[in-house]
């Protein structure tokens, strides 16, 4: 196997992650802002949501911002800035990362 196909696989790999990982936060915050309009403290009913969202839910369920009790769902008000800040630290902490692996295979693909 040659290596630009190697290096090309790669790149390829780190792409779709960073792909998958946005793809999961864009839900998040989606799912957070509909429950912020709906008044979601009182709780929104999970029979309203598509899958995705249910998905979503149960994410954002076992990281503690929401809470779903039977077949309703409750912002947590109290652990949702904490969050926020993982989120965002997550958020730089892993485009920084992928930055610094392609950069990485960029410069062996280029010494070759």
């Amino acid at each position: 196997m040659s290596k630009g196909l190697v290096s090309a696989a790669a790149l390829i790999a780190i792409a779709l992650a960073c792909l998958t990982v946005t793809r999961k936060l864009e839900r998040e915050r989606r799912l957070l802002a509909k429950l912020r309009r709906r008044r979601a403290i009182e709780g929104v009913g999970l029979d309203e949501f598509t899958e995705d969202e249910r998905d979503a839910a149960r994410s954002l369920g076992a990281a503690g911002v929401i809470e779903i009790q039977g077949k309703r769902c409750f912002i947590r008000p109290v652990e949702l800035g904490t969050f926020r800040r993982k989120r965002l630290r997550l958020m730089v902490m892993g485009g920084f990362g992928a930055l610094l692996l392609a950069i990485l295979v960029a410069m062996v693909i280029l010494r070759r």
